[in-house]
């Protein structure tokens, strides 16, 4: 989301780099209409690449089945390729193709690579590994073109306007970036919609058809493809601007030089150079202009860190969120829906920072530059993932442990009317007394799966009536039910651990009345409750819900009753002589999801503090002819950022994600501290002390056009 002021600076800057000077004569030029199609253009690129974006970690996690941390690698690998493309996309609108036919083609292999991804995502292709293969070129295919698209799109609607057309261009940029935030808001409210709302496969079963992701990939791609209409309808009207070569590409070679050189020339007898650069075979305004960029790029080095933060909103916050009570009241939010609260707030504190905060700071002539500002953002998005570690630290309270592929459990439920005292060669089950109507407290009490568990007690009926059991599993926890008119009969069946995550809960009916057929209703369904044999799983509501109980022999109903649910909480109702007892067998989320907006309110503070002062820093710091260059790093830090979280999750040397996110917040704070350290020692330099290069005229307002579409992109983008 573009700062005004930023962009009619930026604008401003655009017209003067001509030596265009509109104050003097503006002639009439008709108002360039096609740009309107640019602008519908991005508001549907901006819903497909963040509606598809939004549901990924969950696709890759509940669709593909990886675990969180190669989920997490998914996404943060999926996002470092589509902010290093905007380099590569640069290059070849610069050089090679233009900036049309790169939107073009580039836009082609983005809608193809949405027709691949929605192809992976329908839950009828057989293999898995099909799955996998399909979801990784779609995603490529994806990455490589909204980020080749990135650095052209703004600028080549730019291109539409004639440089007397200052007040146009204005409005065309409140409109361009009005709709990349529009379409950013609509498609991450809407697309988890798609997800988990809609019934796609009716009477189909399993992870496969649980949740939509064909729906959510394809109305995604669908807007895609309508991009791409609304951009080739106008294209017998559109202005397209010369190729004049790519600066990025003539900065590398100038540092390549001038590193070769100074390699070949260490054992020379010539005079050295005062600085490395100076060693470049390019002109001296050239080298000047390096120099610069490389003193930009230092500063730079720290900023990854803060968008390894800021991106593990889309992942490791979302997978957060599933653990948290989603109900605003009585509206669900759901975990991926969480992504909007950074969007919403950025539009909120941009104008409160622009037109409130930051003139009291200068009319109390407090001094909060850009360099401070962005050491501010650093530490405040450190602050945020505190407040996520303690955030996550409360979550990890409340959860069941739940035993490893190696591990089983076992609850013992005496539904026996007299104590039972247990004896097993197992300490923590000899002399173990259950009374009568209550469980064991050992569901969280893990055994080996090559040590099954035995043990014997004595019947209601005394008289040497002893009941000898063997119980064992394999990642599962287990209930042992005793029951009957002494206690003689025994039944086991296993504890469901998967949680819903929809805001549901699960109720599961269990028949301790020995030689009973019971059918249950509740919430509208009909469940068969046989003796000692948990019935099939109910989704419920959060609240208090109804149930009735009828025997199936006489057709009288026996019990009525209610049970109160939580989000995510699994639920076993023991039905018994008329009675019935409510066990928890999963804890549910009992923390509202509300308690992650601090994190996000803190990290967004920070991200208008760094993100929108360091893009229009950089922007200032940078000589006319570099303003490109710097954006393509800027992007690149974002790249890197992503880069950094792939690496740390894919590792997994960290157990508990709480300890994680301090790992997070840690290294951010020594990013700071060596930020500060780089500021103070950082000049800033005036626009007038850049060299001119008259040779290089012709080339400059090009250079700050793309320069403001990339850095407008990036800053919507991210924002």
């Amino acid at each position: 989301m573009a700062l005004e002021d930023q962009k009619i600076r930026a604008d401003t800057s655009l017209i003067q780099s001509n030596g265009i000077d509109v104050s003097k004569k503006k002639p009439k030029v008709k108002y360039p209409k096609h740009v309107f199609l640019i602008v519908g253009n991005e508001f549907c690129e901006r819903f497909s690449y963040y509606g598809m974006r939004t549901v990924l970690v969950l696709y890759a996690r509940n669709f593909l089945q990886f675990d969180e941390d190669t989920s997490t690698v998914v996404f943060h690998a999926f996002t470092f390729l589509a902010y290093f493309f905007p380099l590569v996309g640069g290059i070849i609108a610069d050089s090679y193709w233009g900036k049309y036919k790169t939107i073009l083609y580039l836009s082609l292999l983005y809608v193809l690579g949405h027709v691949v991804k929605t192809i992976a995502a329908i839950p009828y292709i057989p293999s898995n590994a099909a799955h996998i293969t399909l979801s990784v070129f779609g995603l490529l295919f994806i990455a490589v073109g909204t980020g080749g698209i990135k650095p052209c799109v703004s600028s080549f609607g730019g291109d539409q306007f004639h440089p007397s057309q200052e007040r146009y261009i204005s409005q065309f940029f409140a409109m361009f970036y009005f709709s990349i935030n529009a379409g950013a808001l609509l498609s991450k409210f809407v697309t988890p919609m798609f997800r988990a709302d809609m019934d796609c496969y009716p009477g189909m079963s399993g992870h496969l058809y649980d949740e939509c992701y064909a729906m959510a990939f394809g109305i995604p791609g669908l807007l895609m493809l309508v991009a791409l209409v609304f951009f080739v309808a106008g294209t017998k009207y559109y202005t397209n601007v010369p190729l004049k070569g790519s600066v990025f590409w003539k900065f590398c070679k100038c540092v390549y030089s001038a590193l070769s050189n100074k390699w070949k020339s260490r054992n020379s007898e010539h005079p050295k150079e005062k600085h490395w650069v100076d060693y470049a075979q390019a002109s001296d305004v050239m080298k000047q202009d390096t120099k610069y960029v490389l003193r930009i790029l230092l500063l730079f080095t720290p900023l990854p860190f803060f968008w390894a933060l800021f991106d593990q909103q889309g992942s490791r916050w979302t997978f957060q969120a599933l653990h948290l009570d989603g109900y605003w009241g009585k509206m669900l939010i759901k975990p991926d829906q969480m992504d909007v609260v950074n969007p919403l707030l950025i539009i909120t504190l941009i104008p409160v920072c622009e037109f409130g905060f930051y003139p009291l700071l200068r009319f109390f002539k407090i001094n909060f530059g850009p360099l401070r500002r962005m050491t501010a953002g650093l530490l405040l998005a450190g602050l945020s993932f505190i407040l996520t570690a303690i955030l996550q630290f409360n979550i990890d309270s409340g959860i069941t442990p739940l035993p490893a592929a190696d591990q089983f459990s076992v609850r013992v439920i005496n539904m026996a009317p007299c104590d039972v005292t247990m004896m097993s060669s197992n300490v923590h089950f000899d002399s173990l007394t259950v009374k009568a109507t209550e469980v064991s407290g050992t569901k969280e009490l893990f055994l080996s799966v090559g040590d099954p568990l035995t043990f014997s007690f004595a019947t209601c009926a005394g008289n040497g009536n002893v009941i000898n059991r063997t119980v064992t599993g394999r990642g599962e926890m287990i209930d042992v039910m005793i029951f009957g008119t002494e206690g003689q009969s025994v039944a086991e069946s296993v504890i469901q651990t998967k949680r819903l995550e929809n805001g549901m809960a699960t109720v599961r009916f269990l028949n301790a009345d020995e030689g009973k057929e019971y059918s249950v209703m509740s919430v509208g369904e009909k469940l068969s409750a046989p003796p000692g044999i948990r019935s099939d799983p109910l989704e419920v509501p959060k609240g208090l819900s109804l149930f009735m109980v009828t025997d199936n022999i006489t057709n009288l109903q026996v019990l009525n009753g209610s049970y109160e649910a939580k989000p995510a909480g699994v639920y076993t109702i023991v039905l018994e002589g008329g009675n019935f007892y409510q066990l928890t067998d999963i804890n549910p989320n009992t923390i509202n999801i509300a308690w992650m907006i601090p994190q996000y309110l803190v990290l967004t503070i920070g991200e208008v503090f760094l993100s929108i002062t360091g893009l229009e820093f950089s922007y200032t710091q940078a000589p006319p002819s570099m303003k490109a260059v710097v954006s393509s790093f800027w992007l690149l830090t974002v790249a890197f950022g992503n880069l950094i979280v792939l690496v740390i999750a894919e590792v997994s040397l960290i157990e508990r994600q709480a300890h994680e996110f301090i790992l997070f917040a840690a290294l951010i704070f020594v990013a700071a501290v060596i930020f500060i350290f780089l500021a103070k020692r950082y000049k800033v330099v005036k626009e007038n002390e850049f060299v001119k290069d008259n040779s290089d005229t012709s080339d400059e307002a090009k250079l700050n056009e793309e320069t403001n579409g990339e850095t407008r992109q990036s800053n919507s983008t991210e924002i």
